[in-house]
């Protein structure tokens, strides 16, 4: 029973871990991403920031839209 706990709280600490350095990767709130994912799933909030643009890219590409329209 107890290595069961450990266990779940090891995984849970390293879909953490991955969460912080995949959002801080795309330039987007690590902590914030965190939070979310204790409210909701680790593994749901993996799949949603790894579709997620880099925040960096997609700021290079609203300039980029603006100069066209100009």
């Amino acid at each position: 029973m107890d290595t069961e706990i450990l266990l779940v709280a090891i995984v849970w600490i390293l879909l953490t871990f991955f969460i912080f350095k995949l959002a801080k990767s795309k330039n987007r709130q690590p902590l914030g991403w965190i939070l979310v994912s204790i409210i909701t799933s680790p593994v749901l909030i993996l799949i949603i920031l790894a579709i997620m643009p880099n925040l960096k890219s997609e700021k290079k590409t609203r300039k980029k839209r603006k100069k066209k329209s100009s």
